[in-house]
């Protein structure tokens, strides 16, 4: 009967988890941009890109087509020593296009780090928009929406939606599946004011707050974790309040799916690398209840195999984790538009602990890669 006090403690504090995140939920107010509404705001769109020859383009031609004042936007593009066409491609379209886009070459390896800080000093704008090379599908509206909620609330520090692109394999559904369940973590513990997720591939904030921070010089040279670790810093220098998560569609950018099992796990472990020197704990914590309450499969199939007495408390556990995990991927895939996700949940939820065990204990004894290089 440990076992099952065990896992009684451990659905508890799950559930405890993502009831919170529904909460947040409940407290965020979608945000409707209105279109008369005039941006009088700086704004600089720095991406670092490093052998990115075969997106690199087309982002910068969704990013040349927002319905922003051309005289308030410039972009700024880091290439950090790309090894493709990437920079010639960059040069190209920035010279043929009415946008100001604007090109630093690193002619050497200097890291996402080192080169978004490099565009954020360079950046004339008031608030800065950080986005990756391989992004995609931004409403025209996008900037305008991200400006609008700025000059309306005044926050130092916006969380972004991020989407995925689609995919017809087990493989594509799993990321979709795992990056709503994100969402919804992220955006209820943002609406409870208690942020610690985000992602660099569609953030904002001043420039200001960037500098009054120190940038990322605290952890420049850890590898990964630029958006994560600048978030904390915001938080401890302006309070948590000042972070926002930007509830609407509009804000929404969608990355690609990795297309092997192998470039899902090196992602997910510069991921969960990066936690080890997060000072807010929170997240370690979330990731180690995440990970025991996915043990109950295997503990249920266990116990039926053996026709263990456990069986009924299991069943139960089993059945009230999937209740509020489907409370909370509902609530988040319906903002995303995909609610008809939802149907590969109960298979998503078999495979899930596997995944999650894995990337776990792995992160606390492998080194992830990145463009084929070992990060910290």
């Amino acid at each position: 009967m440990i076992l099952v006090g065990i896992f009684g403690v451990i659905v508890i504090v799950y559930g405890f988890v993502l009831t919170l995140a529904m909460i947040g939920w409940g407290r965020l107010t979608y945000f409707k941009s209105g279109r008369n509404h005039v941006c009088r705001t700086q704004v600089s769109v720095v991406i670092a890109a490093k052998n990115e020859a075969t997106t690199i383009e087309a982002c910068l031609k969704e990013l040349s087509r927002q319905d922003y004042p051309a005289h308030l936007l410039e972009i700024i593009v880091v290439d950090d020593a790309s090894e493709d066409e990437t920079y010639e491609i960059i040069v190209a379209f920035a010279s043929q296009a009415r946008t100001n886009i604007r090109v630093i070459h690193q002619p050497e390896h200097a890291g996402k780090k080192r080169c978004l800080a490099a565009g954020v000093k360079a950046a004339k704008g008031t608030l800065i928009v950080t986005s990756d090379a391989d992004t995609f599908g931004r409403s025209d509206h996008w900037l305008q929406t991200i400006v609008n909620y700025y000059e309306n609330r005044q926050p130092r520090f916006i969380i972004l939606p991020l989407g995925f692109g689609t995919g017809y394999s087990a493989l594509a559904y799993f990321q979709i599946l795992e990056n709503i369940a994100l969402t919804g973590i992220t955006a209820g513990f943002a609406g409870i004011r208690k942020p610690f997720l985000c992602n660099g591939a569609n953030l904002a904030f001043e420039k200001e707050a960037f500098e009054a921070v120190g940038g990322y010089d605290a952890h420049v040279d850890i590898a990964s974790g630029e958006d994560v670790f600048l978030l904390e810093d915001i938080k401890k220098l302006y309070s948590a309040g000042s972070i926002h998560y930007l509830f609407s569609r509009e804000a929404v950018a969608k990355t690609y799916l990795v297309k092997s099992v192998g470039a899902l796990f090196h992602q997910r472990l510069r991921w969960a690398y990066k936690a080890k020197y997060n000072s807010n704990k929170i997240n370690t914590f979330i990731g180690f209840i995440i990970v025991a309450a996915n043990l109950l499969f295997p503990a249920l199939i266990v116990g039926i195999l053996q026709k263990s007495a456990l069986i009924y408390y299991l069943s139960i556990f089993m059945a009230a984790k999937a209740v509020f995990d489907f409370l909370l991927l509902f609530l988040a895939s319906d903002f995303l538009g995909i609610r008809y996700m939802l149907i590969f949940l109960l298979p998503f939820e078999c495979i899930y602990w596997v995944y999650a065990t894995v990337i776990g204990l792995s992160s606390m004894i492998l080194k992830p890669t990145w463009k084929n290089r070992k990060i910290l």
